[in-house]
Order: C-alpha cells, then structure tokens, then sequence
C-alpha cells in the first residue's frame, strides 16, 4: 500500500504540473492534460464510474444519473486510478484496461479503491486550500458544529459535506463528526 503522504504529493503534483490554484478545482483540465475524454453515461445500478484505457483513447465514464458533487468526486476518483494503478485486462472484442467505481469502493475492502479515493479527495481538497478557507471563516467566526457553514465550505470545493468531514477528519482539522 502507498503511503497517504505519497497519494497526496502526486495529487499536489498534478495541481502544480498544471498550474491550478483556483476552486473548485477543474477536473476537465485536468483530463484533457491526460487526453482522457470524459462521458456521462446512464450506469445501471450502483456504478459510479469506470476508467478505460485502449489504444483508441482513454475514457472516464461517470454516471450521468449522480449529484454532480458525486460525479466530481468519482472523475477524481478515476484520475487516482489513471495515475496510481494499471487496472485490469479484460477483453471484448480487443483488449482494454478497466478500473471500476461502484458502491464497495468506499468500504475499505480493495487496497486500490482506497488509494484512488485518498487521491480524489486530496485533489479535490487540497489540504492547503482547506487551510486557506477554514482561516478566512474562522476570522469570519465559522462554527465547525454548525451544518450550514460546512455545507458552505463544501460548496466552495463542489464536494458533498459528507467527503469535506472525512477529509477534515483525516487531515486532523476535527476529531469527529459531532
């Protein structure tokens, strides 16, 4: 298993290779950088997203019937494993490279689910953007107990409130979700 600092730098790596500083972070650029094209598909059942890479292309496809805070973090997620991880051979018709989102992979069970979900979080909240925003509200007076600030903050990076706590919680900014 790679160690969550390393996850971290390569995400970072990305960032600084590309120039991006601003929020929320531009996944598109980001693909289009990697000549990966991306498509919203109608994903029967809990599929989130999937990577392929052929010699004809590489392609995210995410489930065009998810929250877009769900379809940023699963693009993100598809990154992680464009970067990290090989994927696995299968075979229709000519051979291509599958890596696959789906409800499991949040669970802890697939080491490399893990990884790429580390990956989409630290590219879609960086910790010193984190920082940065948590300063500025913390000036303004933010309460971290108070649902309606982090649902702002959440807002800010395109994330779902529950993704912003667990990076929080990971990055050490808050003990728990109480």
């Amino acid at each position: 298993m790679r160690k969550r600092n390393n996850i971290e730098e390569q995400a970072y790596e990305v960032l600084k290779t590309l120039k991006i500083n601003e929020l929320p972070i531009p996944l598109e650029k980001i693909a289009t950088f990697f000549n990966i094209e991306i498509q919203e598909e109608d994903f029967e059942g809990e599929l989130s997203g999937i990577l392929i890479r052929s010699s004809e292309g590489d392609i995210i496809g995410v489930n065009s019937n998810h929250h877009d805070n769900r379809k940023r973090f699963t693009i993100a997620h598809e990154l992680g494993h464009f970067i990290l991880h090989k994927g696995e051979a299968i075979h229709i018709d000519r051979g291509f490279r599958v890596n696959y989102r789906d409800a499991n992979s949040s669970l802890a069970i697939d080491l490399e689910e893990v990884e790429a979900n580390a990956f989409a979080a630290a590219l879609l909240m960086p910790e010193k953007k984190i920082k940065e925003v948590l300063r500025k509200k913390l000036k303004e007076g933010i309460d971290l107990q108070d649902s309606a600030e982090l649902k702002k903050i959440a807002e800010t990076f395109h994330v779902s409130q529950q993704s912003l706590l667990i990076r929080l919680m990971k990055l050490g900014l808050i003990d728990n979700f109480a």
